[in-house]
């Protein structure tokens, strides 16, 4: 699917990804550990959809995605750090 979101700079980023349907499994372990250990910590992140981009062009680029019910775009490798890299996510599935 395409997907689109403007950065912190006000830049929109685009391009493709897929639905990760199962995040426990694209997740680190120290926070799937977490996870497991915290109702609190599970119950927020279900609160998220998690993408992974098809193709990432250089190792520097977020490659995955985690984008929260207001439409708010963090980088899921560093959650439950929450560091958000962009708003207005938008993704087309056609």
């Amino acid at each position: 699917m395409k997907f689109s979101f403007v950065d912190l700079n006000g830049h929109t980023v685009t391009g493709d990804c897929e639905f990760i349907d199962h995040p426990a499994q694209s997740i680190s372990h120290t926070l799937a550990a977490d996870i497991k250990n915290s109702t609190a910590l599970d119950g927020v992140l279900g609160e998220f959809s998690f993408y992974q981009k098809s193709h990432t062009e250089n190792e520097s680029e977020v490659s995955r995605f985690a984008v929260d019910n207001e439409n708010n775009v963090f980088h899921s490798d560093k959650l439950p750090d929450f560091v958000q890299i962009g708003s207005h996510w938008k993704s087309d599935n056609s």
